[in-house]
């Protein structure tokens, strides 16, 4: 083998090396999405970003919520709610914690994680957010919620 051959290939070997080492940490710093199990609790168990994530939908539509216990309502980026084809609402000012933000309030939406549905859902879309809905407490009052340093449970409340 030539000299170049030799370089050539010690260079092919650590572009292998990196690549197998990022889908390694990608992997492993992904949020952890739980899922509904058959008793209709989720268990969700903390990411490495140290937020909560569940599966759901909003309207039909799968969505990823980050459980946020201090939102006071469902969020969504202007562009989830354009995939999500949320009708367009009113204008508002809200406060969030980068300070005051002007979105829009769409309301009559339905959200669902797992076997519970709750209608009428009041949904703020903002720009700037992540790809993940925030799931916030006009929701999550529906619910039981028990948090523990490593998981958080969601079941529905009994009346």
């Amino acid at each position: 083998m030539t000299l170049a051959g030799k370089h050539y290939l010690a260079g092919f070997i650590w572009v292998a090396i990196f690549v197998v080492v990022y889908v390694v940490l990608d992997g492993q710093t992904r949020p952890k999405v739980a899922m509904v199990g058959a008793t209709g609790e989720i268990s969700i168990p903390r990411s490495r970003d140290a937020h909560f994530y569940v599966a759901g939908q909003i309207n039909g539509q799968a969505v990823t919520f980050m459980v946020d216990t201090g939102a006071s309502t469902v969020s969504v980026s202007t562009d989830l709610a354009k995939r999500l084809g949320l009708p367009s609402g009113r204008q508002i000012q809200v406060g969030t914690a980068n300070g005051v933000a002007v979105g829009q309030e769409v309301t009559g939406q339905t959200v669902t994680l797992g076997d519970l549905s709750i209608r009428d859902v009041r949904i703020v879309v903002l720009e700037g957010l992540r790809d993940e809905a925030l799931l916030g407490q006009n929701v999550l009052r529906h619910l039981e919620v028990v948090q523990t340093s490593e998981r958080m449970s969601l079941k529905p409340r009994t009346p």
